[in-house]
């Protein structure tokens, strides 16, 4: 069964996106599978089915610290179900969003999953993610799944190479309104605060192969993570403009890895144009992913995106200008991939 990822940021409006398709009638939105899973979201080589599921189903320090309902209370889906099974400050990663995404019984979904990877032979990370993926669609009638990760975009090349059948969307955002809404968001500031730090070494966490869960830089902090002051660097804001930088870098990043890939093989998705031109967007959208595109589905999705005031506008004059300046270096990149 064929499948889709949408590319971008954090905080770039993909949650929307996901929520949009989840309406759609022939498309299975997956959200944040694979940034729950983090550092064993892309492990090398083959895989046994226990290993692959650890992934999903163990909870980690570090994702247990950022994902819960005190530091992500709307990213965050497990526990607003009454009979919860597990703990909602350290439950599996992929009860974290994913599951709760699709249904109001996730524990139930889980453990049928639970046995359905039981059942997977030893092979690579990307044919469990695809069997897991197909079964789950075919499960709940669709024809296609589609998958959202934050902060996705770095890991272009990774995806592009794993799934060469799949369909990319580039989900794009204004720089300053992307970077005030990741100030805002602790596994955010936590990811640019490691980023910066990891820097000073040598290492690039956003380089194309050693993004999370792809590099072997990953295990070794899930490793030191029991030593690391992780709590503050969640809670304490961040500066904008290292936020700034964080969000060029990755930009940059991204623009080259897609660069790479004929035009065919990816869509540009504005966020923008999507709250500006929903149903038109959509419509796009449906025929990029190769699915209708149903009159009852374009206006109930077209009715859910919102113009937000502007909180780049609401900075001083200086403040803005030097955010701008920060992001401009990832809008040059993503305006000179766009016009090919």
């Amino acid at each position: 069964m064929a499948g889709a990822f949408i590319l971008g940021s954090a905080r770039c409006g993909s949650t929307l996106v996901s929520d949009l398709i989840r309406l759609h009638p022939e498309l299975l939105s997956l959200s944040e599978v694979f940034s729950t899973a983090g550092a064993r979201a892309f492990p090398p080589g083959q895989l046994s089915a226990r290993d692959f599921w650890r992934g999903l189903a163990e909870p980690t320090r570090i994702g247990s610290l950022a994902g819960n309902p005190l530091r992500a209370p709307r990213e965050f889906l497990y526990g607003r179900q009454e009979g919860n099974r597990h703990d909602p400050f350290r439950c599996p990663p992929l009860l974290q969003v994913a599951l709760p995404h699709l249904t109001d019984a996730p524990d139930d979904l889980f453990d049928r999953l639970a046995a359905e990877v039981a059942a997977h032979p030893r092979q690579g990370v990307a044919d469990h993610y695809r069997q897991l993926f197909g079964a789950m669609a075919m499960a709940r009638n669709r024809r296609l799944w589609v998958e959202r990760s934050g902060g996705s975009l770095v890991a272009t090349r990774t995806l592009a190479r794993l799934f060469p059948e799949a369909r990319l969307v580039l989900l794009t955002r204004s720089g300053p309104e992307t970077v005030l809404s990741m100030s805002d968001y602790p596994a955010t500031r936590l990811a640019a605060r490691m980023w910066q730090r990891m820097r000073g070494f040598g290492i690039d966490l956003l380089d194309p192969d050693s993004h999370y869960g792809r590099g072997r830089i990953w295990r070794a902090l899930q490793a030191l993570s029991i030593a690391m002051p992780v709590a503050p660097m969640l809670d304490r804001p961040a500066d904008p403009l290292l936020l700034a930088r964080f969000w060029s870098a990755m930009m940059i990043r991204g623009a080259r890895a897609l660069a790479t890939l004929p035009r065919a093989r990816w869509h540009h998705l504005s966020y923008e144009a999507l709250i500006a031109a929903p149903e038109p967007e959509l419509a796009a959208l449906a025929l990029y992913l190769g699915v209708s595109a149903p009159a009852g589905w374009l206006r109930e999705a077209g009715a859910r995106p919102a113009q937000r005031p502007s909180r780049a506008d609401r900075l001083a004059p200086a403040e803005r200008a030097r955010l701008i300046a920060a992001c401009a270096p990832g809008e040059a990149a993503l305006a000179a991939l766009i016009r090919g």
